[in-house]
């Protein structure tokens, strides 16, 4: 029999009158975002009543916005749907997500963890300006090949396969637009930056996946109920240990997400996202012919 997937959405644009609608709409996403407050110190629905767009998604909360939404959704499909045949795969931040949901990692832990990943990241950078950019219409191998022409291009990585021609690189600030630029003029047909900091899954990170290890060997990981397929690997982990060390190297390397979808077609009748943006079904189309749909009120799997 094959299963059922739920994938969880990374840092992604919010939209507040969508977030607050959804939020009064539904009493188990009001709770899991008071929940999630109390653990935060921060009531984060008078946050979200109070912020434009802009300042939520500038906000130091938005990362904790996130993680809390894409778990109280799951939560509200669970409640409507007792279907025990799943498998859950989360796209960087979304790979706590999965964990929470899969009851592999606590969610007050995942919230200590997100705030401590965050603060790590921040202090490696120091002064340093960093960058994230989507690359459209080249492939791995040839942005690879760029990077390795480049001088100073160790400070930059590739972060993200997200599609066969849909590569994020993650890195310094300058040698990201330089590379960005050559990427261009190789055939790119598109390049946008990405509103995430600090750049995440480069090996500007390694010092900040050390510091985030000595974290995650304090805290409790149980076996998943459900599979979770990492990021860095894409394979799925069972063992508090692995787990913990994929969560680690995520931060420097980069995120399989093409594999990952790939691994999980093979075993999946269906993909559902646990966002209310449709990234990660978007690139779905890309990879597989797999249905795929999002759990968001523009859709009638919730009510």
């Amino acid at each position: 029999m094959r299963l059922v997937s739920i994938l969880f959405p990374g840092q992604e644009p919010q939209n507040i009158s969508t977030l607050s609608y959804f939020i009064n709409k539904h009493s188990i996403i009001k709770n899991t975002f008071d929940e999630s407050s109390e653990y935060i110190g921060c009531n984060l629905r008078k946050l979200i009543q109070k912020s434009s767009d802009t300042m939520i998604n500038k906000s130091k909360y938005s990362k904790l916005i996130m993680l809390t939404l894409s778990i109280s959704i799951y939560r509200l499909w669970k409640n409507n749907n007792k279907r025990d045949l799943l498998i859950l795969a989360g796209h960087s931040l979304g790979e706590y997500s999965a964990l929470v949901c899969s009851e592999s990692l606590k969610f007050q832990d995942a919230i200590k963890l997100v705030i401590l990943r965050d603060k790590f990241m921040k202090k490696c950078m120091g002064k340093k300006k960093g960058a994230m950019h989507a690359i459209i219409g080249l492939s791995e191998l040839d942005i690879q090949k760029i990077l390795n022409n480049i001088k100073n291009s160790e400070n930059v990585s590739i972060a993200c396969i997200n599609t066969k021609y849909q590569i994020v690189i993650s890195g310094e600030e300058s040698i990201v637009f330089k590379i960005s630029n050559i990427c261009k003029k190789s055939g790119a047909k598109k390049i946008f930056r990405l509103s995430i900091t600090p750049p995440s899954h480069c090996t500007l990170m390694k010092k900040a996946s050390k510091k985030l290890s000595e974290v995650l060997n304090t805290i409790p990981f149980k076996k998943p109920i459900f599979p979770v397929i990492n990021n860095v690997d894409a394979q799925c982990e069972t063992s508090e240990l692995n787990i913990k060390n994929a969560l680690s190297r995520q931060l420097f390397c980069p995120v399989k997400w093409m594999d990952c979808i790939i691994y999980l077609s093979k075993k999946t009748s269906i993909f559902f996202e646990a966002g209310l943006n449709n990234t990660l079904i978007n690139l779905n189309k890309f990879i597989i012919k797999t249905p795929s749909t999002s759990l968001n009120i523009k859709t009638n799997i919730i009510p």
